[in-house]
C-alpha cells in the first residue's frame, strides 16, 4: 500500500523539494515522493516524541525494496534527534548529515537506477550538503527546541543566540563546507539518467541558493528564516534549462570523487574509502 496517496505533506512542508520533484518522470516521482512522506513523518513523530508503530511506519515503503543497510543509517540519524547530543567535531556533524540526508541520496540512486557505486559518492555529498544548508537555515527553529547542531570545538557554548557574531561565524564556515559538497555533487550530475537529470540539478541549485541567500542578507537572517522567493525560484529555473542544455545534458569531462570528503563516514554504507 502506498504511504503517499497525495502531495499535500510534500507542498506544504517542502517547496523547493516540490518543485525539484515535478520534473520526474511519474513513475519514480512517485516513489520519490513516498520515501519523502516515509522520512517526514518518522522526523516528526521522533521529534514529537509520539508512541506510534516505527516498523508498521517503515512496512509503508517494503514495497520499494529499498537497501536495509541504507534504511537503517536514516533511522539511527533521524533517532538521534529524539535524545539529542551536541555533537563534538566537525567529522560528527557530517556523519550525522550523511545518515538524515546522504542516504536519502543513495535510496534516490536506487529509485533512479544508479548502479555504479563510484557514481553514488556524489549522491552522498550532495544530501550531506543539502543538510548543512537546512541546519544554516533553521537555526533558529532549532534552537526554540534546545538544539545546537554547530559542533562544540566550533562554538562551545550551550546557550546562544543566533544575534551573536561568534555564531555567525560558524554558519559562514558551514555554508563554505557546504559548497565543497555542492561542488562534488555537480559533477555527479552527468551520471543521473537523462529523464531524470534535470530534476537533481534544479535540485541542487535551488537549495544551494539559500545558503548562498543567507550570506547576502545577515540582517535579515538574524530575524527571519531565509527561503528563497517564487520570483527567485522561477530565475533559478530559467538558468537551470539553460545549464543543462549547455552543460549537463552531454558529459565529455572525466572526474574522479574526492575521497577525503567522506574522511568522517569512512566504512558507512556505500562511502568513498580511499585504498
Amino acid at each position: 500500500m502506498a504511504l503517499v496517496k497525495n502531495t499535500s505533506l510534500i507542498k506544504k512542508n517542502s517547496k523547493t523539494f516540490y518543485l525539484a520533484s515535478a520534473f520526474l518522470p511519474y513513475n519514480v516521482k512517485k516513489k520519490v515522493l513516498e520515501v519523502y512522506a516515509f522520512c517526514r513523518l518518522y522526523d516528526d513523530i521522533v521529534d514529537l516524541k509520539l508512541d506510534n508503530n516505527l516498523d508498521n511506519l517503515q512496512s509503508k515503503i517494503e514495497h520499494l525494496d529499498l537497501n536495509e543497510k541504507v534504511i537503517e543509517q536514516i533511522k539511527i540519524g533521524i533517532g538521534s534527534d529524539r535524545n539529542f547530543k551536541r555533537y563534538n567535531n566537525i567529522h560528527e556533524l557530517i556523519q550525522y548529515s550523511y545518515r538524515v540526508a546522504g542516504c536519502v541520496g543513495l535510496i534516490m540512486c536506487e529509485l533512479l537506477s544508479v548502479k555504479d557505486a563510484k557514481h553514488k559518492y556524489h549522491a552522498i555529498d550532495l544530501g550531506i550538503a543539502m543538510q548543512l544548508t537546512n541546519i544554516c537555515r533553521d537555526i533558529s527553529e532549532d534552537l526554540i527546541n534546545g538544539r545546537v547542531y554547530i559542533p562544540k570545538n566550533m562554538l562551545p557554548e550551550d546557550n546562544i543566540s543566533i544575534k551573536d557574531e561568534t555564531v555567525l561565524k560558524c554558519i559562514n564556515e558551514l555554508l563554505i563546507l557546504s559548497e565543497k559538497y555542492y561542488e562534488s555533487a555537480l559533477c555527479g550530475i552527468k551520471h543521473v539518467p537523462i529523464r531524470s537529470r534535470f530534476s537533481i540539478l534544479l535540485a541542487l541549485r535551488l537549495y544551494q541558493a539559500i545558503g548562498k541567500k543567507i550570506k547576502r542578507n545577515k540582517s535579515a537572517y538574524l530575524i527571519k528564516k531565509i527561503n528563497t522567493t517564487k520570483l527567485e525560484k522561477f530565475l533559478i529555473l530559467m538558468l537551470c534549462f539553460f545549464e543543462f542544455l549547455f552543460i549537463h545534458s552531454f558529459s565529455l569531462r572525466k572526474t574522479e570523487h574526492n575521497s577525503k570528503l567522506h574522511e568522517a563516514v569512512k566504512g558507512f554504507p556505500f562511502t568513498h574509502e580511499k585504498i
